[in-house]
């Protein structure tokens, strides 16, 4: 019989669980779910032997119905600035990356979550869309959060003291092909009895995808159901020039996307990131003007973010003369704009370079 992984369920989700399938009484439904996820995400238990609250009896219901299974790490690179990669393997043998950037004191992390195997775009200048397509899929809920429980046991971050203090969903994938998973995920990371992340602590990716959900655009979906950051990942304010590096703009373009946007800042009062790779063909006074224009109609703040070259690709990085350029247009203007330097580049942990390789000497 397959189990039910506790990692893929929500607080309501595995309230109903227990209710339904291991026949706890309705009235301490609620206590007994605020038991397992206190266990579990802030005591770190392994084995629901562990639950010690718990009657003999009801322990053993729960062992049969449900796991705590993990995807299982298969390589660890350490960069010499301080990046950790972690290669996950999944149940299905597809890998997965996950990253942890240190801050300046080495003391306290950013993790990078991936949201699926690969990803379903096709982004030029990324090396994650040259991983082949058919081995692309969505993560579930509990491999998605589960990087974060790997992750923190590596670094032992179960104090109150939070080593790992903000989560971004930029590896491997875009949420917005995944919202349902990514809506578990950070859930569980937000519960006070789960992880408990505050929502300013969780910044979500996407290039800009308006599809429908239960009757909403998905990014005001998204600013209603999960309540964190948003980071518009633009890369360029030419729409020609973005259709060139991004295909998926011709379906979802940026005056399309701008309302959109709008709505997700007057619902959720957090200003929209917006992402952009420095490359020596979009850092120009053109796009900075145009830029611009945009950053007058969508509250944001731009982050400038390092290039990692790619092969057999010609885009090449641009100087850091242009990048204090282009930068300084945009401030001059008024808007925020900082420079993002890669991390983890001599282990292929820094933006846009996750492609599930193993180490040297790993293979």
């Amino acid at each position: 019989m397959n189990k039910q992984n506790f990692f893929d369920l929500n607080f309501d989700q595995l309230k109903n669980f227990l209710i339904e399938k291991v026949n706890v009484d309705e009235k301490k439904a609620k206590m007994r779910t605020q038991q397992m996820f206190n266990a579990v995400y802030k005591k770190n238990i392994k084995n629901f032997n562990e639950l010690t609250t718990f009657g003999l009896e009801l322990r053993e219901k729960i062992k049969d119905l449900i796991s705590l299974d993990k995807p299982k790490i298969v390589d660890i690179q350490k960069s010499e600035d301080g990046t950790i990669k972690f290669l996950l393997e999944l149940k299905d043998k597809r890998n997965v990356e996950t990253v942890l950037i240190p801050d300046k004191t080495q003391s306290r992390y950013t993790i990078c979550l991936s949201v699926s195997v690969g990803c379903y775009l096709s982004c030029e200048f990324c090396a994650t869309a040259q991983i082949s397509k058919k081995l692309v899929r969505n993560l579930s809920p509990g491999e998605i959060i589960s990087q974060i429980i790997i992750s923190k046991d590596y670094i032992n971050d179960w104090s109150t003291q939070k080593k790992i203090t903000n989560q971004v969903l930029m590896g491997e994938g875009s949420p917005f092909f995944n919202l349902d998973n990514v809506k578990i995920a950070i859930d569980n990371s937000k519960n006070k009895d789960g992880l408990e992340y505050g929502r300013t602590r969780i910044t979500v990716s996407t290039v800009g995808v308006g599809t429908k959900k239960d009757g909403m655009n998905s990014i005001e979906w998204a600013a209603k159901e999960l309540d964190v950051y948003l980071a518009w990942s633009l890369h360029s304010s030419i729409s020609k020039h973005r259709s060139e590096m991004m295909p998926i703009n011709d379906k979802y373009s940026i005056n399309l996307l701008i309302p959109q946007l709008n709505k997700y800042y007057e619902k959720t009062k957090l200003p929209i990131f917006i992402e952009w790779i420095c490359l020596e063909e979009n850092m120009t006074e053109e796009h900075a003007k145009e830029l611009i224009k945009i950053m007058k109609k969508v509250p944001s703040k731009l982050n400038l973010i390092e290039f990692n070259p790619l092969e057999n690709k010609h885009f090449k990085a641009a100087s850091q003369e242009k990048i204090n350029k282009f930068s300084k247009i945009i401030q001059d203007n008024g808007f925020l704009s900082l420079f993002r330097r890669s991390r983890g580049r001599d282990i292929n942990a820094s933006c846009g370079s996750l492609a599930n390789k193993k180490s040297v000497g790993n293979e």
